[in-house]
C-alpha cells in the first residue's frame, strides 16, 4: 500500500510539473523602475513606470533625469549615449541604484565615477535594469 500512495503522490508530483521546477534565477517576474524628468518624482504627469526585461536598455526621453527608483528586486544603471547600456570608456556607467532609488539627481552622486553631484541629471541618457 505505501508503494501504491508513493507512486500516486510522484505522478501527481509530475503531472503538475513540480518534479523538474524551473531555475528560479533563469526567470525575472515582472517589474522595472519608476523615471521622472524632476528632482522628487515630478512632474507626476510626465514620471513613468517602465516594465524591463532582465538586462533591457531603455532611451530616457526626456532633456533631463531627476528620480529614479527601481523595483524591489531589480537594480538599475545609468548611461550617457543614448540607446546604448554597454559600458566603455566614453560610456560611462552610474553604478547600481536599488530600492527605494535616488528621489533627486540634481544633488546626487554616485560616489563611483568621480563626477560631480548632480552629473546624471542632466547626462543620463539611458537605463538599464536586471533583476538582483
Amino acid at each position: 500500500m505505501k508503494s501504491f500512495v508513493t507512486t500516486v503522490i510522484a505522478s501527481s508530483f509530475l503531472s503538475l510539473g513540480l518534479a523538474n521546477p524551473v531555475n528560479v534565477t533563469e526567470r525575472a517576474p515582472g517589474g522595472g523602475v519608476y523615471l521622472c524628468p524632476g528632482a522628487n518624482w515630478t512632474p507626476s504627469n510626465l514620471c513613468q513606470h517602465i516594465d524591463m526585461t532582465n538586462g533591457g536598455c531603455w532611451t530616457i526621453p526626456w532633456q533631463t533625469l531627476g528620480s529614479i527608483g527601481p523595483d524591489a528586486g531589480w537594480v538599475c544603471s545609468m548611461f550617457v549615449e543614448p540607446n546604448n547600456c554597454v559600458y566603455s570608456s566614453g560610456n560611462l556607467n552610474s553604478g547600481g541604484i536599488y530600492t527605494p532609488g535616488v528621489a533627486d539627481l540634481t544633488t546626487w552622486n554616485d560616489g563611483f565615477t568621480g563626477k560631480w553631484n548632480g552629473y546624471w541629471f542632466t547626462d543620463a541618457k539611458t537605463v538599464q535594469c536586471e533583476y538582483a
